[in-house]
């Protein structure tokens, strides 16, 4: 089959790469719904073209959802794992579109994560037209609001991460080829103070400043940060006070949280409680809102056995991949706090993202197909129960 799968990939590797200039030159930032949409109805197409039963889930506000599924004649079952929207604003796509230049596709969303959109698709495509039926069920779900927390489609995500034996994420390999087999948890804060306002020259033992109250906020919060355990908290925005003369009423502060482990996360969230609670400034209030949005992605053991199993994958493609962790969440970290092993990072590779320079390397649109196809077909004849093997 691995000679089958190779041909039928450089078949169509013209066919793959009009594809995706075609989702590319359309928006779909994450707060562009007619483009999301869009995006979610061709891969819709796509995806029944090749067998798959789909299912569009439309938001009131938000880009659509996408819930495929083809059921085979084995066991084990797999989910993958794709979004349709972009950071990008609408009209970004008439700016700059899809471009090809010394072995680099550029575009809005090319590599995060479009590319891996088109890789998925036809990874899929190649094992069906290869006979492959030696899975239990393979789901596929693209969601429109990953860029922007994945609140509409977490639920989504809870419920099929469940029912699976393992998932895999389509967001681009990392500049070196590296696949993600561990990514930190991700949350936020928002702290709102109230003080009182008074004349700063003239009775200024009237007001209580809130701008002095969230100054040692940021203070403590900041001292939460620790680099041993991989820790992070961030004020990366503050707002307060009306006029230099006028003792601050209010001020406001948003907060960002990485950590690599639960225990961490719920160490902060008391930490955080606590410093809400002590007050500095007579006079002021404080309420801090938020947590663990994204909860940590954990290479355990079942993840190091998936782990070698797409770094065989890759050898069988041609090439070496390493795999790294990194501080950036995905719709991966949902799934592996359910206990289901992720691998992520299994789209082409790219870099820059997010930025008007993101690009795709063209070479690995065919290479990291192939290296999706070879994992699912080895994962479906070989992955072994991993507390039975660790027994």
């Amino acid at each position: 089959m691995q000679e089958q799968l190779q041909d039928f990939v450089k078949g169509k590797e013209n066919e793959m790469i009009e594809r995706l200039e075609k989702i590319v030159n359309l928006d779909s930032g994450s707060y562009t719904k007619a483009g999301v949409d869009r995006v979610g109805e061709i891969m819709a197409d796509w995806l029944r073209e090749i067998g798959m039963t789909v299912e569009i889930r439309y938001q009131e506000n938000l880009g659509c959802h996408l819930l495929a599924r083809r059921t085979g004649q084995g066991q084990k079952r797999i989910l993958l794992v794709g979004h349709l929207d972009t950071v990008f604003d609408e009209g970004t796509a008439a700016e700059r579109p899809f471009t090809i230049k010394d072995g680099r596709a550029y575009g809005p969303g090319v590599a995060d994560m479009k590319g891996g959109l088109i890789s998925m698709l036809y990874a899929l495509n190649a094992l069906w037209s290869s006979g492959w039926e030696q899975f239990g069920e393979v789901t596929v779900i693209m969601n429109g609001d990953e860029e922007i927390g994945s609140h509409t489609s977490e639920e989504l995500f809870v419920k099929e991460g469940k029912k699976v034996d393992a998932a895999f994420v389509l967001e681009p390999g990392r500049a070196d080829g590296s696949i993600v087999s561990a990514r930190k948890g991700v949350g936020g804060y928002e702290v709102v103070i109230r003080g009182r306002a008074a004349h700063a020259g003239v009775e200024p033992e009237k007001g209580a400043s809130a701008i002095e109250e969230l100054a040692h906020k940021i203070l403590d919060l900041h001292r939460l940060t620790d680099l041993s355990t991989g820790t992070t908290v961030n004020v990366g925005v503050i707002k307060g006070g009306t006029r230099s003369n006028v003792v601050a009423e209010s001020a406001y502060a948003k907060v960002d949280l990485r950590v690599k482990s639960k225990e961490e996360g719920d160490r902060i969230q008391a930490a955080v409680a606590e410093i809400a609670e002590d007050i500095v400034v007579s006079g002021t209030e404080t309420k801090i809102v938020g947590g663990l949005g994204r909860p940590p992605m954990i290479k355990d053991y079942k993840g190091e056995i998936l782990c070698e199993l797409v770094q065989e994958a890759a050898a069988l493609v041609g090439f070496d991949v390493k795999d790294t962790a990194t501080g950036g969440g995905s719709d991966g970290n949902f799934i592996s706090a359910l206990g289901t092993p992720v691998i992520d990072g299994m789209g082409p590779v790219g870099g820059l993202v997010h930025s008007d320079q993101e690009y795709l390397d063209m070479k690995s649109l065919t290479e990291r197909c192939l290296m999706l196809a070879y994992s699912m077909l080895l994962f479906s004849e070989r992955f072994e129960d991993a507390e039975e093997k660790e027994s």
